[in-house]
This record gives structure tokens, sequence and C-alpha cells, in this order.
């Protein structure tokens, strides 16, 4: 919702009074010292008031609106529109309660008035502006100032914070707290509307089954165990289902993909009740065999079959690492360590044809089990040789113009073809650096193994930005138990997925194992 402003007044403050996250009075004031607002908009105990302080106003054309109203800009960046003498403007932390893109706010303010685009840009005008943003209290205690709508993240860690065990203890504390009767964990989540979004994604489910076992196991804990449990017979028991030949494959309304039968198999390795879950296995393990090809080393797709190639990148190593794996617990109808050598070969000639830093986490902890196998040097040397070429992807100062709160990303600016940041990927990203860590100690490259220390570091930064910490994080947020511990899939973007969570969490695991021991606690 916008706010309109008095031109007269030129007010240079937005307020939004919220109580438990629902907005109750909001609009913009002239300058008022900071530490008085909460009683001069009439702030209770009990109460936090979001503050801007909005300052160097620009003008925009219409032609440089997507450049200036980027999506990178949501939440930094505020917007005010007029048009026939009436003003809008919309705050930066406004934007980003709401989740709305800039786009959408111009459309819906002309929609309203029943203004078309050319209208507009004959009779109205744009500009941006800047603003200091701050978190008060109704009790008026020291204002926490803001970053993007959180308190930032330092790039080093304080001398007490332990990133890597605070992250999957909030993660575990999300899963634990949304998981249902039945075992189902919500996919998506809207914080700014408080419901669950209809979408649907099964990989990413499973994913949580895996993470979940992983921690677990970690922890010794019989609780979390069981969740874990659980939610793998709910994840079987809606999208497994036998397709005949003695195959199992994980269906979803869009098709039924390698990289689903993947991981569904990796959860079901790893889970603390394996044994409950053998006939799946087995035919997961079937199904994952027949899309061995002699050339591409798997077909992506069981069905439809125009979709066949699509998204090769993570479903070859997700496959080649449930393999890996079924080879190391010797699960039945698991193929050899040379079939996995010869299908390793394949995708790694792939990959040199057309490289893509999604190749790469899964690859690596498929390398990280066979070389673990086998001690063949060509799985190690590969592994390094794909992470040193994903390092220069992760986005750290001093590159100009980044804001702080994205440093520790991974995101290539001259490659957008790569696809965009979010919080899963740079998870993702951590899962394979943590066995790339591994390896380049087993192999004596200790120079290699402070590189991707470091690069872990960065991203345990990004990560925990992004994270629900506390009441900061979610001061805008009605039903904060849906999202505490939870990920941001972007500092700009507050929408909650299973997945951002998943591999965050396997990450974390994988570095708090014993033996790991990261030395670089400074990024």
């Amino acid at each position: 919702m916008s706010v309109h402003v008095d031109p007269a007044r030129e007010p240079t403050i937005w307020f939004c009074v919220r109580r438990d996250g629902v907005a109750k009075n909001r609009g913009w004031i002239p300058d008022t010292p900071v530490d008085g607002l909460p009683r001069a908009v009439g702030a209770r105990r009990g109460d936090v008031v979001e503050v801007c302080v909005a300052r160097d106003f620009r003008p925009v054309r219409m032609g440089r609106f997507d450049r200036v109203f980027s999506e990178r800009a949501r939440g930094q960046v505020g917007m005010e529109v007029r048009y026939r003498g009436e003003i809008v403007r919309i705050a930066p932390t406004w934007m980003l309660a709401t989740n709305r893109r800039f786009r959408r706010v111009l459309d819906r303010f002309l929609k309203r008035r029943n203004a078309t685009a050319d209208e507009f840009t004959a009779g109205g005008g744009l500009r941006a502006f800047s603003a200091r943003q701050f978190l008060l209290d109704g009790g008026e205690a020291a204002a926490t100032e803001l970053f993007r709508g959180a308190p930032l993240v330092p790039p080093s860690p304080s001398a007490d914070e332990d990133r890597p065990a605070d992250l999957a203890q909030g993660i575990g504390r999300w899963m634990l707290a949304n998981l249902a009767s039945d075992g189902a964990l919500p996919y998506k989540y809207w914080p700014s509307r408080g419901i669950v979004s209809p979408a649907d994604n099964a990989i990413r489910r499973f994913l949580a089954s895996l993470a979940l076992a992983r921690l677990g196991e970690l922890r010794g804990s019989s609780e979390i165990r069981e969740a874990a449990r659980r939610n793998l017979r709910f994840n079987l028991t809606r999208y497994f289902r036998d397709i005949g030949g003695g195959r199992g494959a994980i269906v979803e309304p869009a098709g039924a993909k390698l990289g689903a039968a993947a991981i569904a198999g990796l959860a079901i390795l790893e889970s603390p009740a394996s044994s409950e879950f053998l006939p799946e296995l087995e035919m997961l393990t079937a199904g994952v065999n027949s899309l061995a090809d002699r050339d591409r080393g798997f077909r992506t797709f069981f069905f439809p079959p125009e979709r066949d190639g699509d998204n090769w990148n993570f479903y070859s190593g997700e496959a080649l690492l449930f393999w890996a794996e079924a080879v190391r617990l010797g699960t039945r109808s698991a193929p050899t360590l040379e079939q996995c050598a010869s299908t390793f070969d394949r995708c790694r000639r792939r990959h040199h044809q057309a490289r893509n830093p999604a190749f790469v986490p899964w690859h690596t902890q498929a390398c990280a089990s066979l070389y673990d196998q086998t001690g063949r040097s060509e799985f190690a040397d590969f592994a390094l040789e794909i992470n040193d070429w994903l390092l220069p992807m992760q986005q750290w100062d001093p590159r100009p113009g980044l804001p702080p709160d994205l440093w520790g990303r991974f995101y290539d600016p001259e490659r957008p073809e790569f696809g965009p940041p979010h919080a899963a990927s740079t998870g993702a990203y951590l899962e394979g650096l943590a066995d790339a860590t591994t390896l380049a100690r087993a192999v004596g490259d200790g120079a290699r193994a402070a590189a991707y220390e470091v690069a872990i570091a960065r991203g345990l930064r990004s990560l925990r930005q992004l994270q629900f910490r506390d009441r900061r994080d979610a001061f805008y947020v009605s039903k904060p138990e849906r999202v505490m511990g939870a990920l941001r899939t972007e500092a700009y973007d507050n929408a909650v997925r299973v997945d951002s969570a998943s591999h965050a969490l396997a990450a974390a695991v994988k570095i708090l194992r014993p033996g790991f021991q990261p030395r670089a606690g400074s990024a």
C-alpha cells in the first residue's frame, strides 16, 4: 500500500508502527529526531517503529526505470510517483516488507487511476531516493540501524560467534517448528502475506529429508531423526511411483526427473530408518540406472521425452553422487565403481565443452565420494579444478558498488545466463566447497584448502545475513514462528523456500563434523 504525501510540507521521515508484525499506523512526517519518534507517532510499549530517513532525491526518466528500480535496489531505494498533482512515496522498508517489485507498484498506481503508460510519461514523474533505516521500540530504547531492513552481519565473526553452528541451530529449529503431523514441510512460504505458496518442487522437498537426516546424525538427536523419517515418508508417499520394469521414480504433474529420483535415493541411504524404505530404494536405483547414457553420462527426464536434457548440470551430479554413495553402502543393484568412473569421464568432458557453475557442487560431492573409495587422483584433481573456476564468482568487497549485505553470495554479473543469485545456490556451493576443502587437505594442497576456507567463511556470512535470526529481521512478519531460523531467498526477496534452508543446513553440517575444523575464521 502506498502513502500519500503533502507536497506543501515535503516530509522526509517515513514511519510505520507495528504490533506483532502488523502495521497499525504509518505515514510521512516532517523531519523529526529519530529518538523521539515513538512518542511522536503514538507507539506503545511492545510496538516497534520502522523508520526511514529519506535523502538524495533524484529524478528518474521512464527509459531508465528498470535500471534504477532494479531487483537489487529493492529495500535500498524508495520510489516517489507524481501524477496530476498527486504524490505517492513508497519507502524502501515498506517495499521490502510487502515484497513487491517496483514495476508492479507503478502498474497498480496507474491502474487505479485509469491512466496509461503514455499518459503517465506525458503528465507524471518519478523520483528515486535513498534512506537511512532504523528500528525502534515503543519504550523508546536506543534505535537499531538497519541495512535493507535487517542488521548487517559483519564480514568476520566475533570471538564468541560460531556461524555454522548458529546457522544449523536456527534452521533445525525452523524445520522442527514447521513440520506438520503428517511429516510435511512447507515448500515455499510468503512472510509478507503469512501464507504458504501453492508452488511445489519434489527435489527441494527431498533435500529437506536429506539435510534433516544429516543433522540428526551429527547431533545424535532422536527427535531430529524421527522428524527426518516422518518427512521422508511423507515425501515418498506423495511422489514415489512404480513406472514399470522394476523402476521407481518421483513423479510430479510436470513429469519425472532424474534429479528427484537421485535425491530421494540419497535421502533413503542416509535415513536413520533406511530399512523401512528398502523397496523404494531398490526401485529408485533401477530408475536412475535406466537413465545412464553412453554419450551424456545421464539422460535427465523419465518423462516427458521432450524435456530430456533439461537441467543436466544439476541432475547429472546428483545422480553420480547417488551412485557413488550406493556403491559405498553396498546397495543392491548399485553400479560398479568402474561404471561410476566412466560416467564421471563423460560428465567431465561435457562440462569442459560448456561450463556452468550449477555443475560444480554436486559433481564435487560425487568426486569426493569416489576419491574416498578409490584414491584415484583424477577425481580429486577435477573437483579442485572446478572449484577454482567457481571461486571468482563469489562477490566480495572491494567490487565497486556491491552493497555490504550481498557480500559472500555467488553471482557473476558478466554471465547472467548462469542464473540469479539466491540463498539455495550459495548453500549448495558451500556444500561442494566443504568437500573440496577436505580433498585439498587430503592431497596436501594447503594453499587451495586455505582459499576454499575463506570462501566458506564468506558464504556463511551471506547465509547468516539472509537468515531470520531474531525479531529485528522479522519486524514485519505477523507469524514469526513460520520463519524464524529460515532463510530469505535474497536480501531483497523475503520468500522462504525449503531448499534454501536445506542446502545451508547440509553445508553447515559438513563444516561442523569432527575433523573438518576450518582454519579461516575471518573472511
